[in-house]
C-alpha cells in the first residue's frame, strides 16, 4: 500500500496534520511521543526526520525498550538517541524486513511512505496496544496499586458489566478460573454431571474435573459449530447439575432455548464466552443467558489483559459468593476471617488498566475483524476445496474472533506448512475432547466435532492483515489445493 500515492500533503505541508504524521517522528520530539506513535500506527516503528523533513533514520518499540532500560527516559529527546540507534542498526539485517519504507526526494527529504507487507511475518493473532493502554498501565504503575486492589479493577468490572448487560461482573486472573469459580459457586461437585461440547479448548472440561464432577461430552451442530438444544436434551440425566455451552470462534450457541430448558429442569448454565465478546442471540449479548457468563481476556482474545477473565451474573447472592471465593474465602467486613475454602483468583490493577482501555476500543476491533473476514471470504470463496463458515440464522449474531475456513483433512497440514514457509502463521482448530488422552474415559462418538476438528484452519486476524496479506494467504491456498 503506497500512502505516497494518495492525494494528501507531504510531511512538512500545512495547514493540518499530514497523512504521514502517524508514521513519522521529529528529532525535536521525545521518546514518549515515539512510543505512542509506534503503538498507534500498528507497525511498532516510525521514521525519524529533522529540520526540513530530512530523514535521519527510524525508531522501533524494540529500540525504545532497550533505551529505556539504559535510562533514556531521564533525557528522552529523540535527537539524543538517533546516533546510537544508527550504529546499532548498521549491521542489523532485521531492518530490511521493516514494512515501513520512506519515499524521498532527490535532496533526501521525506515526501511519503509505503507500507509493504509482502515478506512480513504475520501471526494468527497479536495484541493491539495503543497509547490508551500505555497511558492507563503507566498510571496504574505510578499509583503503586499493582496488585488486586486499585481503581482500575472496579472500573473494568463496571464497564464490562455494562457492555454485557448484566448486573454484576467479577474480574479474575484468567478465563479458566472464571469457569472453575462459577462451577464452585454453583456447588457443582462429585456425583454431578456437567454437559460440555466435544469441540472446545480443554479449559472447559478441565474446570469440570477440578470440581470432581463428571463431564458429559456432546457433539456439536454442523451449522453453528456449538452444542444444540437437541444434543443437551439427549445428554441430560437426573445427575445433570450444569451445562457449559461454548460460543466457539465467536459463533453463538443455541443459548436461548438451552437456557430455557435448563431453567425448567433446575439445571445451572455457565456460558463459555471466551471467544465471543460482543456476539448476540436474539438481540441479547452472550453472557446474559446463563447463571454465569465466563469471559477470557488472554492475549489473543478480542479484549485482552494479557491474562485475565470475568464472571458475569444477574444474581446478587451468586455474585457475593463469586467474590468471596475469588479472594481466599475471606469475608469482606472482617479481616482475615475465612468463611469457606477459597482461591487466589484475583486480577491485578495493572491488568485491569489494560482491559479498561481495550474495552473502549472494542467496537473498532470487532469491525476490523469483520472486514478482515470479509476480505478472506472474497479472496477464498472460489478456490476449490475451501469451505467458508456456514451462515447463521437470523437469531444468531456472531462476531469474528479468528477468521476461519475448512479444507480437506488430507490437505490441511500441507496448507499450514506452506503458509509458514510464506511467513504466514495459521493454526488448526482445537482437537476434539474425545480424541485427547486425558479425557478418554469420557469420550463419545461425535462425528460433527471430529470432522470440523480435522478440517478447520484459523487464519491471521489482526491489525497486520490488509488486502496484500489476504492475497498472500489466498496464494497459499491456491498453490496447495489446486
Amino acid at each position: 500500500m503506497s500512502l505516497s500515492e494518495l492525494e494528501a500533503p507531504s510531511v512538512g505541508d500545512q495547514p493540518g496534520p499530514s497523512f504521514t504524521d502517524e508514521f513519522v517522528c521529529k528529532t525535536s520530539e521525545n521518546l514518549f511521543a515515539a512510543i505512542e506513535k509506534c503503538l498507534d500506527n500498528g507497525l511498532g516503528t516510525c521514521l525519524v526526520v529533522e529540520g526540513e523533513n530530512r530523514l535521519v533514520g527510524r525508531i522501533s518499540l524494540d529500540d525504545i525498550g532497550r533505551a529505556v532500560l539504559d535510562g533514556a527516559l531521564l533525557n528522552p529527546s529523540l535527537d539524543k538517541h538517533m546516533a546510537t540507534l544508527a550504529h546499532q542498526r548498521h549491521n542489523d539485517t532485521s531492518a530490511d524486513k521493516d514494512v515501513l519504507h520512506p519515499v524521498l526526494d532527490p535532496q533526501g527529504k521525506l515526501t511519503g511512505v509505503t507500507i509493504d507487507r509482502s515478506t512480513q511475518l504475520v501471526q494468527v493473532a497479536r495484541p493491539d496496544m495503543t497509547h490508551r493502554e500505555f497511558r492507563s498501565v503507566l498510571d496504574a504503575f505510578i499509583s503503586s496499586w499493582i496488585s488486586s486492589k486499585g481503581p482500575y479493577v472496579e472500573k473494568f468490572e463496571g464497564e464490562f458489566r455494562t457492555f454485557v448487560g448484566t448486573q454484576h461482573g467479577i474480574a479474575v486472573s484468567n478465563g479458566t478460573v472464571a469457569l472453575h469459580l462459577a462451577l464452585v459457586a454453583l456447588e457443582v461437585g462429585p456425583g454431578d454431571e456437567v454437559i460440555v461440547p466435544d469441540l472446545t479448548f480443554a479449559a472447559t472440561i478441565n474446570a469440570v474435573l477440578y470440581c470432581g464432577a463428571t463431564p458429559v461430552i456432546v457433539d456439536i451442530d454442523r451449522e453453528t459449530w456449538c452444542m444444540s438444544l437437541e444434543g443437551v436434551q439427549r445428554a441430560c440425566t437426573p445427575r445433570t447439575k450444569a451445562i457449559i455451552p461454548v460460543h466457539l470462534y465467536g459463533r453463538p450457541a443455541e443459548i436461548g432455548p438451552i437456557a430455557a430448558f435448563a431453567a425448567q429442569r433446575g439445571i445451572s448454565v455457565i456460558e463459555d464466552c471466551a471467544e465471543a465478546h460482543g456476539a448476540r442471540y436474539n438481540g441479547r449479548p452472550v453472557g446474559q443467558f446463563g447463571d454465569v457468563g465466563s469471559f477470557s481476556f488472554y492475549a489473543n482474545k478480542i479484549v485482552t489483559t494479557g491474562e485475565g477473565g470475568m464472571c458475569m451474573t444477574n444474581s446478587a447472592p451468586l455474585a457475593q459468593s463469586l467474590r468471596l471465593l475469588r479472594d481466599h474465602g475471606i469475608t469482606p467486613n472482617r479481616s482475615y476471617w475465612h468463611e469457606r475454602v477459597g482461591f487466589n483468583y484475583r486480577i491485578t490493577n495493572l491488568q485491569a488498566a489494560i482491559g479498561h482501555s481495550q474495552l473502549w476500543r472494542i467496537d473498532g476491533t470487532l469491525a476490523r475483524n469483520r472486514r478482515i473476514s470479509d476480505l478472506y471470504h472474497t479472496a477464498l470463496r472460489d478456490i476449490p476445496g475451501v469451505r467458508l463458515p456456514p451462515p447463521m440464522a437470523a437469531a444468531y449474531e456472531p462476531v469474528v474472533w479468528l477468521a476461519c475456513v475448512q479444507v480437506p483433512a488430507d490437505k490441511r497440514n500441507a496448507v499450514i506448512a506452506a503458509a509458514l514457509e510464506a511467513r504466514l502463521e495459521m493454526r488448526p482448530f482445537f482437537h476434539s475432547l474425545s480424541s485427547l488422552p486425558p479425557y478418554e474415559k469420557y469420550a463419545r462418538v461425535c462425528p460433527n466435532s471430529a470432522e470440523l476438528s480435522a478440517t478447520g484452519i484459523n487464519l491471521p486476524t489482526s491489525r497486520s492483515v490488509d488486502e496484500h496479506v489476504v492475497e498472500r494467504v489466498a496464494r497459499v491456498f491456491r498453490d496447495v489445493l489446486s
